[in-house]
């Protein structure tokens, strides 16, 4: 799986290449300022709530009652840090789902996109065969709408376990990982689509090598920690990098 990780990390790099020398900024521009934009939008919504929400649980539960009556430092302590993991969590899921809409909504585009790279990589002329890119935008919504439920469902139980004390401080950490999973699967299904495998030999395949998309999402949530450029890049580069990873595998294994 290291070995996998590491493929998918140095991608990102052979994408920046790709980029630059086939040109391809103005591709990048316009999705990246919208995807900003309402980057931007959701996250000030999200910060505007989630604490009102929070607090609201615990004052209707009682436990901050609770907690006063006991005059506990140490006890408040953890309830501070069990109360900051889970609103760090929901800002995940937040953003979790703020992604899959934003993957969803803009299917049509990434998968013009994607087509668009493999004549470039392929070194033959674009031609847009419109049944071929039909299939590849619905196949994109499915499998997003897939993963965004799966994802869900998987993360219950993890809004639950952060509530514990010290153990749930170490489920942003999963969530990170499941996420980045979720987010290269559907970036790397764009390859395989167009390499003629159905979305089960996809699902089994990425399934048994985790470390390929899971390496894609890392770096693209990376990449969000550079404010405005990062975010504006991310997308794009994710889709050029998981696009050259498959290609670059697909030639290994031949």
């Amino acid at each position: 799986m290291l070995k996998e990780l590491i493929l998918s990390i140095r991608a990102y790099f052979l994408a920046h290449q790709f980029i630059l020398t086939h040109k391809l900024w103005k591709w990048m521009v316009i999705p990246g300022i919208i995807y900003t934009t309402l980057l931007i939008i959701g996250m000030n919504y999200f910060g505007q709530t989630s604490s009102l929400f929070i607090e609201s649980i615990i004052l209707k539960t009682g436990l901050k009652a609770f907690i006063d009556s006991l005059n506990s430092n140490w006890l408040g302590f953890f309830i501070t840090m069990g109360s900051f993991w889970l609103w760090f969590t929901l800002l995940l899921f937040y953003f979790a789902l703020f992604k899959y809409l934003f993957l969803i909504f803009f299917a049509p585009l990434f998968a013009y996109l994607h087509l668009r790279i493999v004549a470039i990589q392929q070194s033959i002329p674009f031609i847009l065969n419109k049944k071929d890119y039909y299939k590849l935008v619905m196949r994109s919504v499915i499998v997003n709408l897939n993963n965004m439920l799966w994802q869900t469902v998987y993360l219950i139980p993890i809004v639950l376990v952060c509530t514990l004390p010290v153990v749930g401080w170490f489920t942003p950490l999963f969530t990170i990982l499941m996420e980045s999973y979720f987010l290269g699967f559907a970036m790397m299904d764009f390859g395989l689509a167009t390499e003629k495998h159905n979305r089960n030999f996809a699902a089994a395949y990425l399934n048994s090598h985790k470390g390929l998309p899971t390496g894609n999402g890392i770096v693209f949530y990376l990449l969000h920690l550079l404010p405005i450029i990062g975010w504006i890049t991310a997308p794009f580069y994710a889709l050029v990098a998981a696009h050259l990873n498959t290609q670059e595998i697909k030639d290994t294994e031949s």
